[in-house]
């Protein structure tokens, strides 16, 4: 009966691995799917971030300081790793109603 037992353990254990391992293969030499997230938005506390495409395969992010009336357009280089900042704009002067108007 243990022997049994043990038999169907490493079965179990076999078609497992090999479930796995075709999985594995299957997901390594699929094409390359790039996450793009444009479009998303969320707020919190003062700050507004909204992410968009810029070009196919370049995204930006907004994020937009309502306190501050202030909006930074970033991007992400993957070659260095970093954000880096594009533009920043002042939204009061924008709009018209900045200090003294």
């Amino acid at each position: 009966m243990k022997r049994n037992s043990q038999n169907l353990t490493i079965g179990v254990l076999s078609i497992t691995a090999t479930i796995l391992l075709v999985a594995l293969l299957l997901n390594t030499t699929g094409g390359r799917h790039d996450a793009m997230a444009f479009g998303q938005l969320d707020r919190g506390g003062d700050y507004i971030i909204l992410t968009g495409q810029f070009t196919e395969n370049q995204e930006v992010v907004y994020v937009t300081d309502a306190a501050a009336q202030r909006l930074n357009v970033y991007s992400y280089l993957p070659t260095t790793r970093q954000l880096v900042i594009w533009d920043s704009v002042n939204l009061a002067t924008m709009t018209g109603r900045g200090a003294g108007k």
